[in-house]
């Protein structure tokens, strides 16, 4: 690949500023050589949220919602016999605790979770590299509480939790190979071989305990998605049905699940529904919400077997209505019910979220969210949850 054109820093921050001033575009573009481009991306978000718990504690927090801050730089080759090259890196830093690096809990936090190449050609797409994973990644980026809070607010959690786990397990960012292949008539097939990931901990984490981190194992993880999408006189749908599988020799259950879902906008009216089922195992201990919200760790450890079934389902159905194109009003419900065995994690756990989402611009979005919580299991907490904020983004 040819190298880009050298661009000065000046050039660059003079960019970012007519970016941060409300231009239309959604990256900052440096042109190079040759049809070479380089840009760079991304949000800061921030909210006040405010818990309630039914134990009687009640917690502040301005800290960052779902997604955490991004900044995204990325390379765009021309095409070439046929082949269009492209790479993305990005950071994402968190703006919850302190300011340096090394501190514990939510200070100075970081992540890594993208750095992937991509090949465009006529068999469709190649993506090798760290990026969201295959599975699960319908059910996020349609759940409206991506762009808000949700729950999961307390603890040492670099971001909240939105709907993951009280509605649909995390797709994590994940180390893989990946092949989407071209639009076929509206229909899209892809397909991941992953990195394998750890067992996860407990079903009210196990949901989104799986957060990428690898484990040794002799088998690779796999992830396979169909989706077809389409439109028409003021409206557009999309449907899917994904799942993964990953060989789980040592433990009582491998891990399997799969997931349908679809969507449906039509005159300004939006509405998704997302049903997942999802087996899995733990190992030596279980991990469980803290039921002391004010507490220096986020989990509760509790003894298990060596190793343990896992299996729970869970659905989200949505509806809302976006008001001359830039305020999205919108109610989500979602159960989740979990049958494990043996770990005290039996438990069905509802949630509810009410949310305004309104774009003032290109580049600045408000939010305003309400979210309860309410389990079966005493032994974890209900909660209600108030967030106001938003985003700038570039």
């Amino acid at each position: 690949m040819k190298s880009l054109k050298k661009t000065t820093l000046a050039s660059l921050v003079g960019a970012a500023a007519l970016a941060t001033a409300g231009a239309a575009n959604a990256t900052i573009v440096v042109g190079g050589e040759n049809g070479y481009e380089f840009s760079v991306d991304g949000n800061i978000n921030q909210f006040f949220v405010y818990t309630d718990d039914d134990n009687g504690d009640e917690t502040s927090e301005m800290r960052n919602g779902l997604l955490p801050t991004f900044f995204g730089f990325n390379v765009s080759a021309p095409e070439i016999n046929g082949l269009k090259i492209g790479a993305r890196v990005s950071i994402s830093p968190s703006t919850n605790g302190g300011s340096y690096f090394g501190d514990t809990g939510e200070s100075g936090a970081m992540e890594q979770r993208e750095a992937f190449a991509t090949i465009d050609g006529s068999f469709g797409q190649i993506l090798a590299g760290k990026a969201l994973g295959l599975y699960g990644s319908h059910n996020i980026l349609t759940e409206q509480t991506l762009y808000g809070v949700g729950y999961g607010t307390t603890g040492n959690l670099q971001t909240t939790l939105g709907g993951i786990g009280l509605g649909y397990d995390y797709a994590a960012w994940r180390s893989q190979v990946r092949w989407t292949s071209p639009d076929m008539n509206g229909f899209k097939v892809a397909f991941a071989v992953v990195d394998p990931q750890g067992p996860a901990a407990s079903r009210a984490i196990g949901p989104i305990a799986d957060t990428g981190s690898s484990v040794d194992s002799e088998d690779l993880r796999y992830e396979a998605d169909l989706s077809y999408a389409g439109a028409f006189d003021n409206g557009s749908y999309m449907m899917w049905l994904s799942a993964m599988m990953q060989d789980q020799d040592d433990l009582a259950e491998d891990k399997q699940a799969w997931t349908v879902g679809g969507t449906l906008k039509l005159s300004g009216f939006e509405f998704m529904a997302q049903y997942t089922d999802t087996e899995d195992a733990t190992a030596g201990t279980a991990a469980f919400y803290d039921t002391d919200p004010s507490s220096s760790t986020f989990l509760t450890t509790v003894a298990a077997t060596d190793s343990q079934k896992l299996e729970w389902n869970q659905y989200v159905v949505q509806a809302g209505y976006r008001f001359a194109g830039t305020t999205l009003v919108s109610a989500n419900y979602s159960e989740l019910q979990d049958d494990s065995a043996g770990v005290g994690s039996d438990d069905t756990a509802e949630r509810v979220t009410l949310g305004v989402y309104h774009d003032v611009n290109a580049n600045l979005k408000l939010v305003a969210e309400y979210t309860k919580v309410e389990h079966d299991n005493d032994a974890l907490l209900d909660s209600d949850i108030f967030a106001l904020g938003g985003f700038v983004t570039w």
